[in-house]
């Protein structure tokens, strides 16, 4: 048995990043890197499940001084989200050759419930989501690709991977999966190699 891995930010759907900054900073604040280093342990622990959205809401409301609910944050994302017509086509031809398709993703779930609220049913046809909000852990650490291995009982050269980030990928080969960095310059190759690796015709 083989299977694809699919990330999902800036691989099935983009997102501006950007905008939330703007968002939460005003402009007088706005410098190269905004938060802090306590905003990214604080965005790491919402994206490993190790604080709920309602922690992370509190959070944002106490040290930015904004009033809002889970769901003003779920509809700023849902703003932000776009779709990546290349990646999401894959996707779709992929699951629609029969090929065993996972997501692998650093993402938290106000992520998954501003896609959901933009596209009901965008997951429909995926075998399973690897997500790290429910995991515990974000890529690039090893033990997240091993658990997608244990659960899958698969070994690494089973599995074909697209991640946007180079470290993901190189996580990923070190955990022997074959992957590929997602990026306009690469799209035609990893068509071919996961044509190639899957045998699709």
């Amino acid at each position: 048995m083989k299977y694809f891995l699919f990330d999902i930010g800036h691989v099935l759907v983009d997102f501006d990043f950007q905008v939330f900054l703007d968002t939460v900073f005003p402009a007088s604040e706005q410098h190269q890197n905004p938060l802090s280093d306590r905003d990214l342990e604080m965005h790491n622990a919402v994206e490993t499940g190790h604080i709920s959205d309602a922690d992370w809401v509190d959070y944002l409301n106490e040290t930015k001084e904004l009033s809002w609910t889970t769901d003003d944050l779920i509809s700023l994302w849902s703003e932000m989200f776009s779709i990546h017509k290349t990646g999401h086509r894959l996707f779709k031809e992929v699951m629609a050759s029969g090929v065993k398709v996972y997501t692998l993703s650093n993402i938290a779930k106000h992520h998954m419930d501003a896609i959901e609220k933009n596209w009901s049913g965008f997951f429909e046809g995926a075998e399973g989501l690897f997500l790290s909000y429910q995991m515990g852990v974000r890529k690039p650490a090893p033990s997240i690709y091993q658990q997608a291995l244990e659960t899958l009982e698969a070994e690494g050269r089973q599995c074909f991977f697209i991640d946007d980030r180079p470290e993901n990928i190189e996580a990923a080969q070190a955990a022997g999966i074959q992957a590929y960095q997602f990026i306009p310059e690469n799209y035609e190759l990893i068509r071919e190699a996961a044509s190639a690796f899957f045998e699709m015709t």
